[in-house]
């Protein structure tokens, strides 16, 4: 298991295979899957996510650092609270994404705003990046406040990532606060 980052209650690490039922809880959600972009259906059973997962873990060696899929793990007791990716965004050349998920039940806790700072952190120490978009929809209240919490401004809405219409937001390492 590599641990890419560690904050006060959460781990940063690479998914592993036994991770798909507390990943389910996650993707599985409808509450969760509304607001993913690219826009993708709900994951509905185990069998399913574990093969997501397999294709995560298979593919993970290959990106450039800071890009990834990473669970986040809350400390005090192990449990899969959350994921968080670094992308590129369309048309896949150059602007990295962050973005970020967690199962219902571990929302208003700070978990997503925690662990997002900490990989925040690690990506422009760690990658060749000075900068991370987030997008969210307009209507996404909870990914908007969190870009917020992060210190991200607000850069404009878009329909050209993923073909929807979306709200950007931007940090640039210059201006991050860990």
């Amino acid at each position: 298991m590599t641990i890419i980052v560690q904050t006060d209650r959460l781990v940063i690490r690479d998914w592993e295979e036994d991770d798909a039922e507390a990943a389910l809880e996650i993707y599985g959600s409808a509450d969760v899957a509304q607001w993913l972009s690219p826009a993708i259906e709900r994951v509905t059973d185990v069998a399913t996510m574990r093969v997501i997962l397999q294709a995560w873990i298979e593919a993970q060696p290959n990106f450039v650092v800071p890009a990834g899929r990473w669970a986040v793990v809350r400390q005090e007791d192990g449990e899969v609270v959350g994921g968080l990716l670094i992308r590129l965004l369309p048309p896949y050349e150059e602007d990295l994404e962050i973005g970020w998920q967690l199962r219902p039940s571990a929302w208003g806790n700070g978990y997503a705003s925690e662990a997002s700072r900490g990989l925040t952190k690690w990506a422009f120490d760690e990658g060749s990046t000075d900068e991370l978009y987030a997008v969210a929809r307009p209507n996404n209240k909870r990914a908007i406040a969190t870009a917020a919490r992060l210190g991200m401004e607000w850069v404009g809405e878009t329909d050209k990532y993923y073909d929807l219409n979306l709200q950007v937001y931007r940090i640039r390492a210059s201006e991050f606060k860990a």
